[in-house]
């Protein structure tokens, strides 16, 4: 009768070492292979981010940015912090990657910081736990441009519309600020590179405030630009103005991020 307890007992204990599986759609980075038996807690990938690796002492660290991963893993008891610490930095050499920095905090924590041309990589170990963090060193791909009336008018044949920003108002009034200046001179050229396009200039607020309130509110500054554009020489017959208030938001007003994209004035092609 003993047998099958004994049997039972061994297999609940292979299960408990059995490692837990991975985070979802998480895996090990290319620049390393996990250590034996461990599992990834959380990771982090980002097509471009920064990150602080040390190079030296006191606190001394380079900014490194580029495409970045982070994996961070748990291992089975028994595993210091020393022998994660030793594989990866032997791991490294063995593919001729410079160790640029290593730290030992009371035979603890372990940090490493290694380099092959513009790869970069670190290791920190506390323990049974253990981090690695990759960046790929890379110039930025600027994909954001000024507003401009060549930008706009790019957008306006592709969609039929475009949201303008940086017309600004006095607060709670249809009153047009001189720093608004710049983006109605883009806008007034965009009307002179396209004689031939008329369009409904839509004024939108954010949610802050009743809707009696922001939709006449709207509407009178949509009308301020009309009439801005009209005085710099533009057809008033190509101009409709009209008010939604935050009926028609763009994004999320909850945030400030997303109350300050709700407020806009867009140009919606009539013809």
């Amino acid at each position: 009768m003993k047998l099958p307890i004994v049997l039972f007992s061994i297999c609940t204990f292979a299960f408990a070492q059995a490692p837990r599986p991975d985070a979802k759609g998480c895996q090990d980075p290319a620049v390393l292979s996990r250590m034996t038996g461990c599992f990834i807690l959380r990771c982090e990938k980002n097509d471009y981010n920064v990150q602080k690796m040390p190079i030296g002492k006191p606190n001394k660290f380079e900014d490194v940015e580029g495409a970045l991963e982070k994996v961070a893993y748990a291992c089975a008891t028994g595993v210091s912090g020393l022998q994660t610490f030793r594989n990866a930095e032997n791991a490294l050499k063995a593919k001729n990657y410079q160790i640029v920095y290593t730290d030992n905090y009371y035979n603890v924590r372990f940090t490493l910081t290694a380099r092959q041309g513009p790869q970069w990589v670190m290791v920190y170990s506390d323990g049974p736990e253990y981090t690695v963090t990759a960046v790929r060193k890379k110039e930025m791909e600027q994909q954001m441009q000024a507003a401009t009336a060549e930008g706009w008018g790019e957008q306006i044949n592709q969609t039929g519309r475009a949201s303008i920003y940086g017309i600004n108002f006095d607060t709670g009034k249809a009153t047009i600020r001189p720093d608004s200046e710049t983006v109605l001179n883009e806008v007034l050229a965009l009307f002179q590179k396209q004689p031939d396009w008329a369009f409904v200039v839509a004024g939108h607020t954010d949610n802050v405030g009743s809707d009696a309130i922001n939709t006449p509110l709207s509407r009178q500054r949509a009308e301020a630009v009309v009439a801005w554009l009209a005085s710099k020489g533009v057809d008033r017959s190509r101009l409709i103005a009209a008010g939604f208030g935050s009926k028609r938001p763009l994004a999320d007003n909850s945030t400030d991020e997303g109350r300050a994209k709700n407020r806009r004035v867009d140009l919606v092609k009539l013809y």
